[in-house]
């Protein structure tokens, strides 16, 4: 089923029009529904309400930060810091964009007031906190989005959008999962009783928790603090997260959909890691201030493959491959999709109670 996938555009707007244009030819390109500012139409309601609701619909966030804060709002920060906050509060995928050297930023496009600079860097250090990247030019700014958001869609599949005739009613789609999940557990029932060989039923699942660990690359200041005479520096920390195995099978789910390689596990598994300490905060070190790169142990990788194998929730890829080609691959069962299916369809309120 195709799916078109709204991205929320956030930013100053005078100074970055041609950057935004940029942005948003890119998603085009991508079959991507945009929205952002210069989408809203003028209407009496608040405006702050109409922008939650449409960055609560969204499937992906995008902020870009040149070299103007912006108009404030009345608690004293600008409106699109106020979006950014918006966006990580709901947990929307978030993706930085930051001009690479502000420096060369003409001087009609930059904050000329003290206080108004100093909330700009404190805001571009609150972006580079999290997985960022630069952009020197309009063009360069457009190539990059369409390379992340590319990547994003497979990575990080979200709810998306779909024409009518093809969509199934969330009661069709949660009654089916359900059916099918009842389905599954009959026949492990089935087979568990057929065979010797049937997973002992004291294997950690469900609410059961696993803790997870990462290595952490960071720095502790910001590039333009570096001394020109020296690279910069990164430090090296360890991280954990704990989750269940639910909430794992969840979140990683949607990327063994279709055939997943070791290494893409990997990557989903250390971004959940990231996602799970950045909301918990105690394991992420204190004087972080830019993520240079994060990867889950081996260790925590081939615990997650051998317990979800055990349990019968993916299994070994079986599609054709070039003989180059000597990554592993798996693949949700039937089980697992029927498992993903019921924890990831979405109830009304009044059903799911």
């Amino acid at each position: 089923m195709e799916r078109r996938y709204q991205v929320f555009v956030s930013s100053t707007y005078t100074d970055l029009i041609e950057e935004r244009r940029e942005v948003i030819q890119a998603l085009l390109e991508l079959d991507c529904i945009p929205a952002g500012m210069e989408l809203f139409p003028a209407a009496d309601e608040d405006q702050w309400t109409l922008i939650k609701e449409v960055i609560g619909q969204t499937d992906y966030y995008i902020v870009i930060v040149g070299g103007r804060y912006g108009s404030t709002t009345p608690e004293g920060i600008s409106y699109t810091e106020k979006e950014y906050d918006y966006a990580a509060s709901i947990r929307v995928p978030i993706y930085g964009f930051i001009h690479k050297n502000p420096g060369v930023i003409p001087a009609d496009k930059t904050e000329m007031d003290a206080n108004a600079r100093e909330l700009l860097d404190a805001f571009r250090d609150k972006v580079k906190s999290r997985p960022d990247k630069f952009y020197g030019s309009p063009a360069e700014l457009g190539g990059a989005v369409s390379r992340a958001i590319s990547i994003a869609k497979t990575r990080k599949p979200r709810e998306g959008w779909v024409r009518g005739q093809y969509a199934m009613t969330p009661e069709q789609q949660t009654a089916m999962a359900e059916l099918r999940a009842q389905v599954a557990e009959l026949k492990n029932e089935l087979d568990t009783n057929r065979s010797s060989d049937a997973v002992p039923e004291d294997l950690e699942s469900g609410d059961d928790v696993i803790t997870l660990e990462a290595s952490l690359r960071y720095y502790d200041h910001p590039e333009e603090d570096s001394n020109p005479m020296f690279l910069r520096q990164d430090k090296v920390s360890k991280i954990e997260a704990s989750a269940s195995w639910n909430y794992l099978i969840g979140q990683v789910g949607p990327t063994l959909m279709h055939e997943a390689s070791e290494a893409q596990i990997r990557e989903a598994l250390t971004e959940l890691i990231l996602d799970i300490a950045w909301e918990e905060r105690y394991s992420i070190p204190s004087d972080l201030v830019q993520v240079a790169r994060a990867e889950i142990t081996p260790e925590s990788v081939d615990e997650v493959i051998v317990q979800l194998f055990a349990l019968g929730v993916i299994a070994r890829g079986t599609k054709r491959r070039a003989i180059s080609d000597h990554e592993k691959y798996w693949v949700l069962t039937r089980l697992g999709e029927d498992m993903l299916l019921k924890l990831r369809a979405r109830r009304r309120a009044e059903l799911a109670h």
